[in-house]
C-alpha cells in the first residue's frame, strides 16, 4: 500500500472517529456524573480516619485535611464539567433532529417582524452551522472538564509526594521545626512560581537567565503533578486561542479551586449572608465534641457523651490519634528508654505515656481520674475512657476543658487547650453523708 493511500486511510479513519466522538462523550459522562456523586462522603470517610492517624505537617496542619478539600474540588470541578456537557450535548442532539425535519431551519422569511428583529433571529437560523458550534463546544468543554480535573489531582499528587517525604524525613529522625522553618517556605514560593508560570502561559519560560534555574525545578515537579498526561491539551488550549481568553480561563480556574478548598477546609456557606455567625471561641459549642450530636462527625480531641446530663456521671472519651506521638507523647515519657528495660509491662507503659500527655480542667479545677482505653465501634475513635463523678456538683451548667502538656524542654511544660465542652447537668448533687438527693437546688461546685 502506498504512502499516499495510508496517509489517506489514517485520514478517513480519524473523520470517522471524531464524527462519532459523542457517543463515548455522552457515554462517558453519564457513568461519571453517576459516580462522581457517590465519591464525597467516600472522601470525607477517608478524611475522617486520616483526620486521627496522620502526623501534624506543614506549620502545625494537617496535610490530610488539604488532600481531602483538594479531591473534593477536583470532583465538583468534574460535575461542573460534565454536566455542562451533557446540557449542551442534549441541546446538540436537539438541533440534529430538528435539522432531519427542518432542511432549511429557520424561516426567517416568513416572519412578519421589523428588520432589526430579523437580524438577529437569522443570526442563530441556520441548523447546520449550529451544529458545527454545539460540536465544537462540547468537545472542548469535555477536554477543559478532563484537564481541570487533571490538574487539582496533580496537586494533590504532588501534595501527596510531598507528604510522604515529610513522613520519611521524621522517622529517619528530623525534626518537625526543620520542616516549618525551611521546607515549608521553600516548597511555598515554588508553588507560587510554578503557579504563576502555569497562569501566565509560561510567562517564567520566556525570562532569560530564570528560565534556565526554573528548568530542573519545571522538569521534577511537572513529572510529580502527572504533568505529561494533560500537557498537551493545555498547550492546546494555549496555542489555539487568544492569550487573554486562556488567562482569564485560568485565573477562573485557580481562584475557583482555592475558594472550594477554603470552603471545604472551613467548613464554609458561601451562599450564606448570615453576618453574625460565631463559629469558634467560649460561646461556640461545637457540635462534634458531643456524641449525640456529632452525627458521624466526631472530634479528633474529646468526645463528651451528651449535652445534657441527667443523672451524676458522664462518660468522657479522650480521643488518641498520632498527631503529637513523635514530637511530644513519646519524648515525654521516655518510651524508647523504658522499652529497653527487663520485665517493662507495654500496656502500662502506653497508659503512663497516655496520661502524662493530657490534663483535665472541669469548672476551673483541675482533676485526674482514672482512665481505661477503650475502642468506639459507633464513632470509629479510640482513646481513653473516663467516668466523670458529678454527684457534688450542682444542677446547671458546666465547662470540661482538655489540655495537652506539650514540653518545650528549655521554656517548660506549655498547657494547650485543645477542647473546651459546655454540658447541663440536669440532677440534684447528691448528699454523700445521708446519700440522697438535695431537696434544694441551692449549692455550689465543691
Amino acid at each position: 500500500m502506498s504512502e499516499d493511500k495510508k496517509a489517506e486511510n489514517h485520514r478517513n479513519w480519524l473523520q470517522r472517529v471524531q464524527e462519532q466522538s459523542w457517543e463515548p462523550e455522552i457515554l462517558i459522562s453519564g457513568i461519571v456524573l453517576f459516580a462522581l456523586f457517590q465519591i464525597p462522603p467516600y472522601i470525607e470517610q477517608a478524611n475522617a480516619y486520616l483526620n486521627v492517624n496522620s502526623g501534624q505537617l506543614f506549620s502545625g496542619g494537617n496535610v490530610d485535611e488539604t488532600l481531602a478539600a483538594i479531591l473534593l474540588a477536583a470532583n465538583y470541578w468534574l460535575i461542573i464539567g460534565f454536566s455542562i456537557h451533557l446540557i449542551g450535548r442534549s441541546i446538540w442532539a436537539a438541533f440534529v433532529g430538528l435539522s432531519y425535519v427542518y432542511i432549511d431551519g429557520v424561516r426567517v422569511d416568513r416572519l412578519k417582524y421589523p428588520e432589526n428583529f430579523k437580524r438577529v433571529i437569522a443570526k442563530s437560523s441556520n441548523y447546520k452551522n449550529l451544529i458545527i458550534k454545539l460540536e465544537k463546544f462540547c468537545s472542548t468543554v469535555f477536554a477543559a472538564s478532563f484537564l481541570v480535573f487533571m490538574c487539582v489531582v496533580g496537586v494533590f499528587v504532588f501534595i501527596g509526594w510531598i507528604g510522604v517525604a515529610a513522613f520519611a524525613y521524621l522517622e529517619l529522625g528530623g525534626e518537625l521545626n526543620m520542616i516549618d522553618k525551611y521546607a515549608d517556605p521553600f516548597l511555598q514560593v515554588l508553588g507560587i512560581v510554578y503557579l504563576i508560570d502555569f497562569i501566565g502561559l509560561g510567562i517564567v519560560k520566556r525570562i532569560p537567565l530564570i528560565n534556565k534555574i526554573y528548568f530542573p525545578f519545571y522538569r521534577v515537579m511537572s513529572f510529580l503533578s502527572l504533568s505529561p498526561l494533560y500537557r498537551s491539551i493545555y498547550y492546546g488550549f494555549v496555542t489555539n486561542h487568544k492569550w487573554w481568553k486562556v488567562t482569564i480561563a485560568m485565573l477562573i480556574f485557580c481562584f475557583g479551586t482555592l475558594v472550594m478548598v477554603w470552603a471545604i477546609r472551613e467548613k464554609a456557606d458561601l451562599l450564606s449572608t448570615t453576618e453574625l455567625t460565631i463559629n469558634y471561641g467560649e460561646d461556640y459549642v461545637a457540635a462534634l465534641n458531643y456524641a449525640n450530636l456529632a452525627e458521624g462527625k466526631p472530634s479528633k480531641r474529646l468526645i463528651f457523651e451528651s449535652d445534657i446530663i441527667e443523672r451524676n456521671v458522664a462518660k468522657v472519651m479522650i480521643v488518641h490519634s498520632s498527631e503529637y506521638e513523635e514530637e511530644y507523647i513519646l519524648k515525654q515519657c521516655n518510651y524508647e528508654a523504658a522499652m529497653e528495660m527487663e520485665e517493662v509491662a507495654y500496656d502500662s507503659l502506653m497508659m503512663a505515656c497516655l496520661k502524662s500527655f493530657i490534663l483535665l480542667e472541669l469548672d476551673g479545677q483541675y482533676i485526674h481520674p482514672d482512665y481505661f482505653y477503650t475502642e468506639d465501634r459507633i464513632l470509629e475513635r479510640s482513646g481513653l475512657l473516663t467516668y466523670l463523678d458529678l454527684s457534688e456538683y450542682s444542677r446547671g451548667m458546666h465547662e470540661l476543658k482538655l489540655y495537652y502538656l506539650l514540653d518545650q524542654a528549655d521554656e517548660g511544660i506549655d498547657t494547650l487547650m485543645v477542647a473546651d465542652v459546655e454540658f447541663f447537668k440536669d440532677a440534684l448533687p447528691v448528699d454523700v453523708s445521708i446519700g440522697t438527693a438535695r431537696d434544694s437546688l441551692k449549692g455550689s461546685t465543691n
